[in-house]
């Protein structure tokens, strides 16, 4: 029984990780024009939901699929959800981009032992965008707004005591000016302790769904320009990840965690993803990580503090980022753990 058992399992977890690839290769034929030879460059929309959030990932140079097992499980990996360390967290995420843009994220989950549920939101705010025209390139004196804002929740469960799944479904919506942009997305994961002292392998396939569109109808053209009845519509920013990640241990109470991920978007050329932490006595972490196939930067480092408090464990983390032309940005983030019961450290 318990062979057969085992089977079944190992069964499921293979169709789980053969379902990206398929997925991949289903998303990979879809009738789009074709962008620098065998790439789709700009054929997606919602690109703000894939941008990162979390310090403690961007520094590992998001080689997080199988390390994501924190507050921000949800958005990496949602079945990261059922191996965090509390049974309980709270996570909130800042990132300040280029041109007066700005990223949070708050993400919120329980698990018990056999099932776990999270909510998250993430907001995009543009700031004020200065309205041009043909006639006035440096701005009408009016501005208007491009944000954007998504709501998530989160299943997963514990299949076994090494084996995970988890599925997250999405609102997304963008509000350009007067336009907006509605859509139903989900996000699945698995992850996968092997049984070698903490290497495990996770994977995940994130945004997946219908094609997206404006709203409304478009608003008419001038004179000598063919007038349509509906937007061109986009598919969503789908892309799926494999990772792997192991903690050495190097001395009494200093570990090294190194982490590996391969991305695969369906609008962009794959990447390899590296990562490595340094952890000293798990008060203080020390970061590095590098992303492959970039046109610009890449490069990422941060650091993390984790400290006890009276009933619950806080850990603040930051990151720096390399992004070529739109300079550095910073990321800080704050994961809260409530112990319930367990003794602060």
């Amino acid at each position: 029984m318990v062979v057969v058992k085992t089977r079944l399992t190992t069964a499921c977890a293979a169709a789980l990780l053969l379902w990206p690839v398929l997925a991949g290769t289903a998303f990979a034929q879809r009738d789009i024009l074709s962008l620098y030879g065998g790439e789709n460059r700009g054929t997606a929309g919602a690109q703000f939901l894939r941008l990162p959030v979390g310090a403690r990932g961007i520094a590992l140079g998001q080689a997080y699929t199988a390390s994501a097992t924190d507050g921000s499980a949800p958005f990496w990996n949602p079945a990261g959800l059922m191996r965090t360390p509390a049974r309980r967290n709270f996570f909130l995420s800042h990132t300040e981009y280029a041109a007066g843009i700005a990223l949070d994220h708050v993400a919120w989950h329980w698990r018990g032992q056999n099932f776990g549920y999270g909510l998250m939101a993430g907001m995009l705010r543009s700031g004020d965008i200065p309205r041009t025209t043909e006639l006035h390139q440096e701005g009408t004196g009016q501005t208007f707004r491009a944000d954007q804002y998504f709501l998530g929740a989160t299943l997963a469960r514990s299949m076994t005591d090494r084996f995970s799944i988890g599925g997250t479904v999405k609102y997304y919506q963008e509000n350009l000016d007067d336009f907006e942009v509605r859509a139903l997305l989900m996000d699945l994961g698995i992850l996968y302790y092997v049984g070698y002292g903490d290497m495990r392998i996770g994977f995940s396939v994130r945004n997946f769904g219908s094609d997206l569109a404006p709203g409304g109808t478009p608003p008419a053209l001038p004179a000598g320009y063919q007038q349509t009845s509906e937007f061109q519509s986009f598919p969503a920013p789908t892309s799926g990840s494999f990772g792997v990640a192991h903690t050495l241990p190097l001395a009494s109470r200093i570990g090294l965690l190194l982490a590996a991920d391969f991305n695969h978007p369906s609008d962009y050329s794959e990447s390899f993803r590296l990562g490595g932490e340094l952890g000293l006595d798990e008060r203080l972490f020390l970061r590095g990580g590098f992303e492959t196939n970039r046109d610009e930067g890449g490069l990422a480092a941060g650091f993390g503090v984790k400290t006890g408090m009276d009933g619950f464990d806080l850990r603040l983390d930051y990151a720096v980022r390399d992004m070529g032309s739109f300079g550095t940005m910073h990321h800080v983030s704050i994961d809260i753990s409530p112990l319930f019961g367990r003794k602060p450290r």
